[in-house]
């Protein structure tokens, strides 16, 4: 079996994402094809050779420096939207998508979406968020898979996708899944008295959140045979208590599902995915819901 990696070249020399997916391919079984797709988005129409002209030398010099990589093809392409054009390519029969988190700016950001947040919300296909190609040599081997049992949108067969890619991660390095559901912390009111978790109606029957939780975290656990002391009920939001887990579990990775109406990634603008990213020193799996449906 074969896999067709998509990975998106930065300008400069540094290139976290094709590191990572030289790594994958050294210790991978299977064929893997690496296609490194440099997007130009400055450039005037009609001089689109002149640039690739100019830029060859730097390209021919990263071929040089992946030369281990003999499944490894470098693809220009001209989009004003680097988003927009490096998922065209991924489109083209690629199995997963490899890009390299941008440094946040706070005041900036809210004004300029960051390239990785556009692919976030734009790729179709698998897409592996990489924070640091080095710096996981200093993490453990656990990978912590972020499913959410009580999310109106809840996919059976994304969770099922989920836990198989993070398995087949794991394995790569020798680690351990361990799968954490959030439950909404139990809020105060404006008089301090504490407002009561949401009650779920299973049949006619009612039970407290947490409760549920336990019960679709153990049906799970059953399912793929996880261990128990391997799955996590956490109270909190997303986006602060699957980075505290994945500091405690010293992660080197965490993979979870999207959506437009998904609780990890908010309505619109992938916050809470964004947030997730700045305070972990793993990567990030991201699958999107729509692509399997």
């Amino acid at each position: 079996m074969s896999y067709k990696f998509a990975v998106l070249l930065k300008p400069g020399d540094e290139q976290p994402a094709l590191d990572r997916a030289a790594q994958y391919a050294a210790v991978s079984k299977e064929k893997i094809e690496i296609v490194a797709v440099r997007v130009f988005n400055d450039y005037a129409e009609g001089h689109e050779s002149d640039l690739i002209a100019k830029e060859n030398a730097k390209l021919e010099h990263l071929r040089r420096r992946y030369a281990s990589l003999e499944n490894m093809t470098i693809k220009t392409v001209f989009n004003k939207d680097i988003a927009d054009g490096f998922v065209s390519v991924c489109n083209e029969g690629c199995s997963m998508a490899i890009i390299s988190a941008n440094k946040r700016h706070a005041i900036r950001d809210l004004f300029v979406s960051t390239i990785d947040s556009n692919v976030m919300r734009k790729s179709t296909v698998p897409l592996l968020v990489v924070k640091s190609a080095n710096d996981t040599a200093q993490l453990g081997q656990n990978v912590v898979l972020a499913i959410d049992f009580g999310e109106v949108s809840h996919l059976d067969k994304l969770d099922d996708y989920l836990f198989e890619a993070a398995s087949r991660f794991a394995a790569t390095f020798d680690g351990v899944v361990h799968v954490a559901n959030c439950l909404a912390p139990r809020v105060q009111s404006y008089m301090g008295a504490e407002v009561g978790t949401s009650k779920l109606l299973l049949g006619d029957k009612s039970q407290d959140d947490l409760d549920i939780r336990h019960q679709l975290a153990k049906e799970y656990a059953e399912k793929h045979n996880i261990p128990k002391e391997n799955m996590h009920v956490i109270e909190g939001r997303p986006d602060e208590a699957i980075p505290r887990l994945s500091f405690e579990l010293n992660a080197r990775m965490i993979c979870m599902g999207a959506s437009k109406r998904s609780t990890f990634f908010g309505t619109v603008n992938s916050s809470a995915s964004e947030l997730v990213l700045e305070q972990i020193s793993g990567d990030i799996f991201i699958v999107n819901i729509e692509s399997l449906k």
